[in-house]
């Protein structure tokens, strides 16, 4: 397999929009810990990785026609058909955000009564804060490739009531735009792998995927899979715990 790919020089094109510390700017010194990770496994096997930002559900859409090889980021509820590797790139933990001076708790899922949330069109927040969502909240639903931005500061000047979002990827995103203080997670709910979701529609993918999971013990064995994550202030998701609920993140 080494051999056969590097004489093709097979190029892999990944799709996905801004979502770091996941997935973050193409081409930045710090693209993303899932970039990173994809990257390390796939090009010295003679593969050449190309990674292009658009929004999610064009991503989605796009790879399932196979006009892209995966994207990243991606788990079985938001990309059902899609192959996946049978070891993950990543983790997520999904929590609820809310401005830190809000006097309100969480308490239950009749908490939510009234509420205004935002969330990201196509995005998986799991499916039993979704009902309650549905069921309870008025929601707004975002798109683009700076959906997580525009949310984080309509939650800023008070048009959303809470936000629910990856912690991590909340947290990363808070401090970018000199607002870390401005917020409090109050609850946390779903913890789930993401993985390098590759097209159902070519037929490489199955090998990719053989690859990613062979691929992700040796980064881990070796070593190099603590030293990417630790680029991005994060530690090997299978060493994380979240006992104190708070992110996982330096």
């Amino acid at each position: 397999m080494f051999s056969s790919a590097a004489v093709r020089g097979e190029t892999l094109t990944f799709a996905a929009d801004e979502w770091c510390p996941v997935n973050c700017a193409p081409g930045s010194e710090k693209p993303g810990y899932m970039v990173e990770i994809v990257t390390a496994i796939l090009e010295p096997l003679g593969y050449e990785i190309r990674y292009q930002q658009i929004n999610w559900a064009r991503a989605l859409l796009l790879t399932r026609n196979g006009q892209f090889d995966g994207v990243y980021a991606g788990t079985p509820e938001e990309a059902p058909g899609f192959v996946f590797p049978d070891a993950p790139q990543g983790e997520y933990t999904i929590g609820l955000f809310v401005r830190a001076a809000d006097p309100w708790t969480y308490t239950g899922p009749q908490s939510l009564e009234g509420r205004s949330a935002g969330l990201i069109i196509d995005y998986s927040y799991g499916e039993a804060i979704e009902a309650d969502l549905q069921r309870y909240s008025e929601i707004t639903y975002t798109g683009g490739a700076r959906a997580l931005e525009q949310n984080i500061r309509t939650l800023d000047r008070g048009r959303l009531d809470l936000i629910v979002e990856d912690i991590n990827s909340f947290a990363y995103k808070a401090a970018e735009l000199g607002l870390t203080d401005a917020f409090r997670l109050e609850e946390t709910f779903t913890r789930d792998s993401l993985y390098l979701a590759l097209s159902p529609a070519k037929p490489g993918s199955q090998t990719i995927a053989g690859h990613l999971t062979a691929g992700m013990q040796e980064l881990r064995s070796s070593g190099e899979l603590e030293a990417i994550m630790r680029k991005y202030g994060l530690t090997d998701w299978e060493n994380q715990t979240l006992d104190d609920g708070q992110p996982a993140i330096d």
